[in-house]
């Protein structure tokens, strides 16, 4: 008896780590996406390089915000096979020993002070990202940058609670460390921008460079 129960418990400390793991792959992932589309945010720093070349950047913040949104759909679903909060709760509470000390009621708690972006979040996942309702012309929620951001700072922070709770201490900084390549990326493309004006300008200035680009033009040079 005693070796079927400690069989049990690896068992369940395993299916727990697995879920647990997912999970904090889908917390990391949903803040790549968040980063990203914050990044991509039309700002007055960012605005113009976007616009020059917005048939990329307006499909890349959109892809992400639909990754967000299914990311943190399954993170918060009720599914009884999502790897989501729910889950990991309703395994402790079976289980208290995978997690000692956690009051699971005051995460639930924690959840539920998101419930507007919650259920923009739901509605945009079901009638817009992962099916398209066809009935429905126009939601009534949005998915708005700010809320998105607090919620999903709560989120990995009960997730790093949890880990803490089970492991005795270990957290998770949920970044990966080119997540600051979209900066680079965007100061590049401006820094482009700029010296293109620049040479536009010193062409534009300069009649014997000019002369030269007409001549090689003559001759087939361009």
């Amino acid at each position: 008896m005693a070796e079927e129960k400690e069989k049990e418990l690896r068992e369940e400390k395993e299916e727990f780590e697995k879920v647990f793991a997912i999970l904090e792959r889908l917390l990391l992932g949903s803040g790549v996406n968040i980063y990203i589309w914050e990044q991509l945010h039309p700002t007055e720093k960012v605005v113009a390089t976007l616009n020059q070349y917005k048939g990329f950047f307006v499909h890349t913040r959109s892809a992400h915000v639909d990754g967000f949104i299914l990311k943190v759909s399954d993170i918060l679903s009720n599914s009884a096979t999502a790897p989501s909060f729910y889950r990991i709760l309703n395994m402790i509470g079976m289980n208290e020993s995978l997690a000692p000390g956690l009051n699971g009621g005051e995460i639930k708690k924690r959840l539920r002070k998101h419930k507007e972006v919650l259920e923009a979040t739901k509605e945009w996942r079901n009638k817009r990202v992962a099916h398209w309702d066809t009935s429905v012309d126009k939601l009534e929620k949005s998915v708005f940058l700010g809320p998105a951001k607090k919620m999903l700072a709560e989120l990995q922070g009960i997730s790093n609670k949890i880990s803490a709770s089970h492991s005795g201490g270990k957290i998770h900084a949920f970044r990966y460390l080119e997540q600051g390549d979209i900066n680079r990326l965007l100061e590049a493309l401006k820094r482009k921008r700029d010296l293109d004006k620049k040479l536009i300008e010193y062409l534009k200035s300069n009649k014997e460079c000019q002369d030269v680009i007409l001549s090689l033009m003559n001759v087939g040079g361009f």
